[in-house]
């Protein structure tokens, strides 16, 4: 969502919107489950990283990997992968379509390649996370395209706790401003479950590139004046802590199954 910038750290990346869904009245949309894994690379093993991730991906597409996955890539080397669910049940079925392909490639031949992965990670952690529109602004008429979104930014926002409902009270007070002030860049809203340190939210945005974000978030603050600058203090009040990261959708490493 919109900050205030010493509410967080402004740095040079995704967050998310390959597996969010395109503008929409909130009440249309349901929340979604999405299994998130967060890799941190090794700086100097990035290429090798994402030449082992591409063969994992050419597997999928080989052997009909029935799951979509959505990868990203920040200024500070994680790369997210998404993986949108129906429910938990589907965590099951996920891992067994693992298991499937391992016996369609070869469990060795798989494992090879795992290995090759895990070589240039630092850490890896999966985590549930909830797309919630009811807490996004979502304007009817954005102001970029699917193909001109080039820069992404993401505020993870750890909630005080017993505060969540005050927070999620707020983000709807920012949707009902933003959309007064006939805001046209959407902020998704997206809650922290299984695996995360609770209570977390995350709020994503994007623009052209850095610069495009930069002039834009300038001129959606001139707007809010003083409204937008006492809502922005309440919200600081209920925050406990914050990280921000920038970077970008990465479609040379992501898939999705072909239609049957």
């Amino acid at each position: 969502m919109k900050h205030n910038k010493p509410l967080a750290l402004i740095l040079g990346l995704v967050v998310f919107l390959g597996f969010l869904p395109a503008a929409s009245h909130p009440q249309e949309l349901q929340p979604q489950l999405h299994l998130v894994g967060d890799f941190l690379v090794d700086t100097s093993r990035v290429s090798e990283y994402e030449a082992a991730i591409k063969e994992v991906l050419a597997n999928l597409e080989k052997h009909g990997f029935p799951f979509p996955l959505n990868s990203y890539s920040t200024d500070d080397n994680h790369y997210y992968i998404i993986y949108p669910l129906k429910n938990y049940a589907d965590a099951d079925l996920w891992l067994k379509a693992w298991g499937e392909l391992g016996q369609k490639m070869g469990p060795e031949n798989l494992q090879a390649l795992h290995s090759r992965v895990v070589a240039a990670e630092i850490e890896r952690i999966y985590e549930f996370w909830v797309y919630r529109p009811d807490i996004s602004f979502l304007p009817e008429k954005e102001r970029l395209k699917p193909e001109e979104m080039g820069y992404y930014t993401w505020d993870f926002v750890w909630v005080i706790p017993g505060k969540e409902a005050e927070f999620e009270a707020i983000n709807k007070e920012w949707i009902a401003l933003s959309g007064a002030k006939k805001a046209r860049d959407p902020f998704h809203t997206l809650m922290g479950d299984l695996g995360t340190k609770m209570p977390v939210y995350l709020w994503v945005e994007y623009g052209k590139s850095a610069a495009d974000y930069a002039v834009t978030e300038e001129k959606f603050w001139k707007a809010m004046g003083e409204e937008g600058a006492a809502l922005s203090k309440r919200t600081r009040a209920l925050i406990k802590k914050m990280e921000s990261k920038t970077g970008r959708y990465r479609p040379d490493l992501s898939y999705e199954p072909k239609s049957k």
